[in-house]
């Protein structure tokens, strides 16, 4: 007797992929003025925005007052929305321009290239400890300070692509950078965290 046939693997959806579809969904939505979308898409993205709005301001009123400014933007421009493009790096960028604006009308200079200046927000994912268990606490403190050494630049391409997930081409354009140089920010970052975790490691393993 013929063996039954088994059916093969069912191909599954990367997250990534889930969460664009899901962002497509939500800027048609906003575009037909449905409420509904609008509200899911706040949930979503009102707690990265506010810790991304900090790293600039280092402000927390500030912070959700620009929230509040950027969503309500969002909804006065919803009919020129582009669901094919993309709807996270829409509000990133509104974000930024707004934290930027506030911080010259405060009498600050925004710097526009790489300097040793500037506030940042908590790095959630700590990727770069291998071979050895160490503190979680300790180490998340550590890279807390490591990661406000770095310039602010770099800083910043870092903490978009590691803590708010989005891609080196959405990251250029909102940063006003070539690919390439948010390649090479990102590198250098995890270049610069990576020796001093070793270093660390090390000074650990001394007596």
């Amino acid at each position: 007797m013929d063996s039954p046939t088994r059916p093969g693997p069912t191909a599954r959806t990367p997250p990534q992929d889930q969460r664009r579809v899901q962002f497509r969904q939500w800027a048609r939505g906003l575009r037909d003025a449905d409420r509904a979308a609008y509200a899911a898409l706040y949930r979503e993205m009102s707690d990265p925005l506010v810790r991304y709005a900090y790293s600039i301001l280092h402000d927390e009123a500030g912070a959700y007052d620009i929230l509040q400014d950027v969503f309500l933007k969002l909804w006065e421009r919803r009919a020129s929305i582009d669901p094919e493009s993309s709807l996270q790096a829409l509000l990133y960028t509104m974000t930024r321009n707004a934290c930027l604006n506030v911080r010259r009308r405060n009498g600050y200079v925004v710097q526009e290239a790489d300097d040793e200046s500037g506030p940042l927000a908590r790095l959630e994912s700590v990727e770069l400890a291998a071979g050895q268990a160490i503190d979680a606490n300790a180490l998340q403190q550590r890279m807390d300070a490591w990661i406000q050494e770095l310039p602010d630049r770099r800083r910043e391409a870092f903490l978009l692509s590691r803590q708010h997930d989005l891609s080196h081409r959405d990251i250029s354009d909102l940063m006003g950078l070539s690919e390439r140089t948010v390649n090479t920010h990102i590198f250098l970052a995890l270049k610069d965290l990576r020796a001093r975790l070793t270093a660390w490691q090390n000074e650990k393993r001394t007596p």
